[in-house]
């Protein structure tokens, strides 16, 4: 048991960490791509919603 914390210990000395400054530029890239995706499937759900719609208003007629 102590050798296996040993050896995460010494492992977690090996890991190396990243700076504030590449930690804060991750954190807006993660915030870019979200904004970009949030909009992307916002732009498809409303493409998706007005298409049915339209479709539907112009096909029931033909229907009937």
């Amino acid at each position: 048991m102590f050798k296996f914390i040993g050896s995460i210990i010494k492992e977690m000395k090996l890991t190396t960490w990243p700076t504030g400054k590449q930690s804060v530029r991750d954190f807006f890239m993660v915030i870019e791509y979200t904004i970009f995706f949030l909009i992307f499937i916002m732009i498809f759900d409303w493409v998706t919603q007005h298409g049915i719609t339209f479709s539907v208003e112009h096909l029931v007629p033909l229907i009937k």
